[in-house]
């Protein structure tokens, strides 16, 4: 009986994909634990090989180097053909996992549209198929080419409509009017472009909807980018106010309200502008805030507190609610009672005062309310009077040497602040915050001395009170000077 003779060469390929292949594999798989342990996102990309390329391309050598079949036989074509085709899934794993996959967050790859990646595999695609076509199966590239032009122009026609959205896309991406991450305005809806694909725009509305808008549509008609030339946003608002109030005074209420709130930053300016006389005097409200996700946050903000310092001041906005012409006596009609004297008696403090001690106060103290967020006193400011809290909670800042705030305190239903106003001229040595919307009760400096003349034991407590946040505000900035 006759057995095949395998020449020396063969007998050399035979033996080394017998010990080579298992050993490739081997080596392979322990690279692969090594790095999935370390959660490197090749991984994907080594499996691919050590899985599906390297076992196609044993059988490849087999057949050809050691069974002895031609290059043109068809098993070793069919063969081959696989091997290429895991070859062009493992570059596209590659690409997708290692350079974009695992980009971290704001970086080129994370901003790179979806589009051009897929442009980018399509090409990797097209030219590994020519190259099967070609070194495989020996096809004739230029006839392939011609009968594809035929057919590419009835399927043009048919998909017109879909290609040109493609079409579109592909001048969006490289004219690159927006970005993914950008917000931008189109028919009414404002959004952030969160996807570009092959057909369309994928936008996140404030809402948090998902708006598709076909490329043709950005591409043909107009929109507004928000977030080029820069991040910056400029914000408008319009109020009015009544014609008995000086537009000076309202300009530099409301001016103060913006320059309490922290996303509105100094620079550029915010500028408030008296614009038109009709029913009311109207003024535009101009600020910048970072970035357009902060816009509706500073909006909200400042027309909240813009309520309250209008009616600290005595404004009236164009639609006024109904109030008393007595002003903060209203205020107090709304504890039930009638006079402050009456108010102070509900406090432990003010429990003993008697009629004299507290003679002559109606018409000196006031109510007056602060929004949640809002600062009542800055550090180094002069203090107006004694601010007794009728509701609400506050919070007592130093700021140390670094200029970073830090509490020291805070005050509730009760309690009061600003104590250093018994001392004639002292400004305040810490900054207060309301916690809260805050209600409270303004004494004068005289009439806080005329108080503690009355009543000597509240003078002790304020002098007590006083000590001991001094001793804490310094202790603060002692050990915030000693960490730094």
């Amino acid at each position: 009986m006759d057995f095949p003779v395998f020449s020396q060469e063969m007998l050399r390929w035979a033996v080394g994909l017998l010990v080579g292949f298992p050993l490739a594999m081997l080596l392979m798989g322990e690279a692969i634990l090594r790095l999935r342990r370390h959660n490197r996102p090749i991984v994907t990309t080594l499996t691919i090989l050590r899985s599906l390329v390297l076992p196609t391309l044993a059988a490849l050598l087999l057949l050809m180097n050691v069974v002895g079949l031609p290059r043109g036989h068809t098993a070793v074509r069919v063969v081959e053909t696989v091997m290429w085709i895991f070859l062009i899934h493992a570059a596209l794993s590659f690409v997708n996992d290692v350079v974009f996959a695992s980009a971290a967050e704001g970086s080129w790859q994370s901003r790179f549209p979806k589009l051009f990646l897929d442009l980018a595999r399509l090409i990797l695609v097209l030219i590994g198929a020519c190259i099967v076509l070609s070194t495989v199966w020996g096809a004739d590239l230029t006839k392939l080419a011609a009968a594809l032009g035929v057919g590419s122009i009835v399927i043009g026609l048919a998909l017109q409509e879909p290609l040109g959205n493609v079409f579109a896309g592909m001048m969006l991406l490289f004219e690159r009017p927006i970005a993914v991450g950008d917000w931008i305005q189109i028919d009414g809806t404002t959004g952030k472009v969160v996807q570009i694909t092959w057909r369309s725009v994928h936008i996140e509305t404030g809402t948090r909807e998902l708006r598709i808008v076909p490329n043709s549509s950005l591409y043909k008609g107009s929109f507004s980018n928000l977030s080029r030339p820069d991040t910056l946003r400029t914000e408008v608002i319009e109020l009015g106010f009544s014609y008995d109030d000086a537009p000076n005074k309202v300009k530099s209420a409301l001016m103060a309200v913006l320059r309490g709130i922290e996303g509105i930053p100094a620079e550029p300016q915010p500028v408030i502008r008296t614009v038109a006389y009709d029913s009311t005097v109207r003024y535009h409200v101009i600020f910048t805030v970072a970035r357009q996700e902060g816009v509706a946050a500073a909006h909200d903000e400042f027309l909240t507190r813009a309520w309250y310092a209008a009616r600290r001041q005595g404004l009236t906005p164009a639609f006024p609610t109904r109030r008393s012409d007595a002003g903060d006596q209203a205020d107090l009609a709304a504890w039930g009672v009638a006079r402050p004297a009456e108010l102070l008696r509900r406090f432990p403090q003010f429990s003993v005062a008697n009629d004299e001690a507290l003679a002559g106060l109606d018409s000196k103290v006031t109510v007056t309310t602060y929004s949640r967020g809002e600062r009542l006193i800055s550090e180094g400011e002069r203090l107006p009077g004694l601010y007794l809290i009728l509701s609400g909670k506050a919070s007592l800042l130093i700021r140390d040497v670094a200029g970073q705030e830090h509490e020291i305190a805070q005050v509730g239903h009760g309690e009061y602040f600003g104590e250093s106003t018994l001392l004639s001229g002292q400004a305040s040595e810490v900054s207060v915050t309301a916690l809260e919307d805050l209600e409270v009760l303004v004494i004068p400096p005289e009439a806080v001395h005329a108080l503690v003349e009355g009543i000597p034991r509240l003078g002790r407590e304020i002098g007590t009170v006083l000590d001991v946040r001094r001793k804490a505000a310094h202790a603060a900035r002692r050990v915030k000077a000693i960490s730094h």
